[in-house]
């Protein structure tokens, strides 16, 4: 008999996990239309990590957990080594393939932990995030920017554009660009005052420190007054780097 589907209880439980799957349904929705149609394009790609991040926080229970979910989906997503070899710079040629591959693992640690931080610090937090899709730009078959504006939690917009690139069958994210601030780009700016007044040994250290600790880089990453933002979060390892 249907009857059983009258007791309050149940309904309520029902009403309740309708209203979450309602509400992310909708988040996802807002990102792109043709979200069902997409394909291996660089704005697809993006929609399905959007897609995924925003069903994550949306079914949260633990704020921590949450976060490290949305860490990990981000790895997969972004192209380390390609961000990690532009930060570096001229540095980069200098290092042998194995202390490639550890700064590559460190940094990228780094970069994502920025990225998120970031974002989550503008998000709203008692609804799904607006992201729209404004569009991409494709140059060839390997190179892309797709462009985004998410809605902040004090009702303003930040646009942040998506650079990507494809070294194998998927888009990868190498760079993001914060009102029209590059995170790649600051950061190759600070190793550059690092490597100039220290070591790369001591670079190495101080991403090290933050990428094994787990150190937040939040207070570093949000955005100040202007167009810079200073992210090296790094522990005080020696004489820090200062802004010449």
């Amino acid at each position: 008999m249907l009857m059983g589907w009258k007791d309050e209880g149940v309904m309520r439980l029902f009403a309740t996990d309708r209203a979450l799957a309602v509400s992310t349904m909708l988040a996802v929705i807002m990102l792109s239309p043709n979200l069902a149609s997409a394909g291996t394009s660089p704005r697809s790609e993006l929609e399905d990590f959007f897609g995924r991040a925003i069903a994550i926080r949306s079914e949260a229970t633990n704020a921590k957990q949450a976060r490290d979910d949305v860490r990990g989906l981000a790895r997969a997503h972004f192209d380390g080594r390609t961000a990690s070899r532009h930060a570096l710079g001229r540095e980069w040629n200098q290092r042998t393939g194995a202390e490639r591959d550890e700064f590559a693992r460190a940094f990228t640690d780094v970069l994502e932990r920025a990225y998120i931080d970031i974002v989550q610090a503008r998000l709203p937090r008692d609804r799904p995030p607006a992201i729209r899709v404004l569009g991409e730009d494709i140059s060839g078959d390997r190179v892309a920017v797709v462009r985004t504006k998410v809605q902040t939690r004090d009702g303003g917009d930040v646009q942040l554009d998506y650079q990507m690139n494809r070294p194998g069958k998927a888009w990868l994210i190498r760079d993001v660009v914060i009102d029209g601030v590059s995170l790649v780009e600051n950061y190759r700016a600070q190793f550059a005052r690092v490597l100039r007044r220290s070591s790369y040994a001591e670079l190495l250290q101080r991403l090290r420190t933050v990428a094994g600790t787990g150190a937040e880089t939040a207070s570093a990453a949000r955005p100040r007054s202007g167009p810079r933002l200073d992210l090296l979060a790094l522990a005080p390892l020696g004489p820090p780097a200062q802004t010449p």
